[in-house]
Formats: structure tokens, sequence, C-alpha cells
């Protein structure tokens, strides 16, 4: 495939809140190498997720800790749309016990639990120290310099992160090895225009 034919993909964030997981959300272990003792991701990040809701003014998506929500209608277009890379998991609703909010008005959410493997990137905030020969898995070192790449607020003057093109399998919503934001592709941003998805930040990646 050239370069041409390759689908733009970006970084995604999602920082906007309506509430908090609750306890009662379960999160999924996930193995360890038991060389070099990272956990390898495999499995979906939680099983089972609970929102305690403190504020809700009609979002379409939203996160909490590790977990992007979508409402059930924007869930339904991404079904439409033939959007890969997710398994779609309900999410419990609870009121913040001093929060007005009526969550009559609050439609069904849902978890878009984002499937293994994670694509490989080039790490834009570490350096590369070195490769696990089980795992295959990079180790890296933490750098300073570009710890202030490692939580990015916004697109402004932003650097884009290198991917592996040969280490993708074709979804539009994925994990990346090495970067604590989601990697997406502009047929998965196409059908956000739509709906109201506040507080996004979105970064083009470049494939390698």
């Amino acid at each position: 495939m050239t370069q041409e034919e390759k689908p733009q993909i970006y970084t995604f964030n999602c920082r906007h809140r309506i509430g908090i997981l609750t306890k009662k959300s379960e999160m999924v272990e996930q193995p360890k190498c038991t060389v070099c003792d990272r956990f390898i991701l495999e499995e979906i990040g939680y099983s089972k997720v609970e929102l305690e809701i403190d504020t809700y003014n009609g979002e379409d998506m939203f996160k909490s800790r590790t977990v992007t929500m979508v409402t059930e209608k924007l869930h339904n277009a991404l079904q439409q749309a033939g959007i890969k890379g997710y398994a779609p998991l309900k999410v419990s609703k609870v009121r913040f016990k001093y929060s007005e909010v009526d969550l009559k008005t609050v439609p069904n959410l849902v978890y878009l639990a984002v499937l293994s493997p994670a694509v490989g990137n080039i790490p834009i905030a570490y350096d590369y120290t070195g490769r696990c020969e089980a795992c295959k898995q990079y180790h890296s070192k933490y750098n300073e310099e570009k710890s202030v790449l490692i939580n990015r607020k916004s697109d402004k003057d932003a650097a884009h992160l290198q991917v592996y093109y040969d280490s993708w399998e074709g979804a539009d919503i994925f994990n990346l090895a090495d970067h604590g934001e989601l990697g997406v592709t502009q047929k998965f941003l196409d059908v956000l225009k739509d709906f109201n998805c506040p507080d996004l930040v979105v970064i083009p990646a470049e494939w390698i």
C-alpha cells in the first residue's frame, strides 16, 4: 500500500468529564511478561463500568480514567459506519449524591472497550533502552526534557507521533504500545462531526 492509500491517523484524547468511575467498576488483569515483568496488553481495560454522574448537558462522548464512553446514539452511528477496534460494553449509571442531575435525562451509555493488539509507535516522551527477547516489547527510560509531551492538553505545537504501519491490523480506534493516548482513523473522526463531543485533543500522527 502506498503512502497515499494509507488512512490518515491521529492521536486522540477525550478530556471531557461528566462523572467518575465507582468502585464497582472492574479492571481486567493483564498478563505480565515472565522475563521483563512488564504488563502485556491483551485484554480490554475494564469488564464492568459504573459511572457516578454529577453533571450532564447533552454531551455524546466523555471519559473517566482510561474509559472512553459514548451515548447509545453515537455508538449506533459508529456501528453503522463500520468502525472497528472496540467491543461495546453497557455502562451502569448512578447519581453523585450531592448532584441535582436527573438520571432520566442521561441516555444509555456505552464503553468503547478498545481491543488488542496495541499498535507500535516511537515514544515522544521516553527513550528506548532495549527490547525484551521474550515479549518483544521495548524498554523505555523517562526523559525529563520530553516529559511535557506525556499529557497533551491541546494540539498547539504538538509533536506528531510516529506509528509503525506494519503493526496495525486495520482498527479505527486502537491502543498505542508506548503512548498514553488512543489512535484513531479519519473514518472514526468523521462519525463524530455530527455529535456533541467537547474537549477533544486530536493531533495528526504519521505512519512509518
